[in-house]
């Protein structure tokens, strides 16, 4: 079954929705395209790594053990069209309560869907999942050098460039946002107030 042939998420699925996009959790049923994206080696070069050489077998176990012992520090979803397309999927990870950040990242496979605003509004969510956190008061994320379409894009969520990094022989660019800064541009993106924050910290 293509992507164009996805029915809508299950009723229940969805953890939050925009106006182009809904962030849903994972389910094994995305196994095949979450395949598909792996093994493509632009995709893999655009999330700098290689593509993946399991058996689809082997992968739809390891996401069956992923989806089976959910941790903590992870939040993971499946970005889906409005009408239910599954077009991608974005995740945070090693989110810490005690340092109050976390790292996130977003991967849009229907290249149909490039340059529409799905990605922007998808990142945009889970953003605001994070900070929906009281604890997590920055989040940051890594992106290749030579990645401009991917800086620009980030930029405009309000993630900062901090520093270049360089690991495993790649060139990156670490960008931050800060929990503080976030309501300007949540009221912007997602067409919604800023929302009530509590959290002394962030002054």
């Amino acid at each position: 079954m293509t992507a164009s042939e996805r029915k809508p998420a299950v009723e229940g699925a969805v953890v939050v929705q925009g106006r182009l996009v809904a962030l849903r959790h994972k389910r094994i049923e995305d196994a095949d395209d979450d395949y598909r994206w792996r093994v493509d080696p632009e995709l893999a070069e655009l999330d700098a790594t290689v593509a993946m050489r399991l058996s689809l077998d082997d992968f739809r176990s390891r996401i069956a053990q992923e989806l089976r012992y959910p941790t903590a520090w992870v939040k993971r979803f499946a970005i889906d069209t409005l009408d239910g397309v599954h077009v991608g999927n974005c995740m945070a990870y090693d989110l810490d309560t005690v340092t109050g950040e976390g790292e996130v990242g977003i991967m849009i496979g229907e290249r149909a869907y490039w340059g529409q605003g799905y990605g922007t509004e998808a990142l945009a969510l889970l953003v605001d999942e994070c900070f929906a956190m009281n604890s997590i008061r920055r989040l940051y994320l890594h992106t290749l050098e030579w990645n401009e379409r991917a800086r620009r894009a980030f930029a405009k969520i309000g993630f900062r460039e901090v520093r270049s990094v360089r690991r495993a022989g790649k060139d990156f660019v670490r960008m931050e946002l800060q929990r503080k800064d976030w309501p300007a541009k949540r009221a912007v993106l997602l067409h919604a107030p800023p929302a009530p924050d509590a959290s002394p910290q962030d002054g």
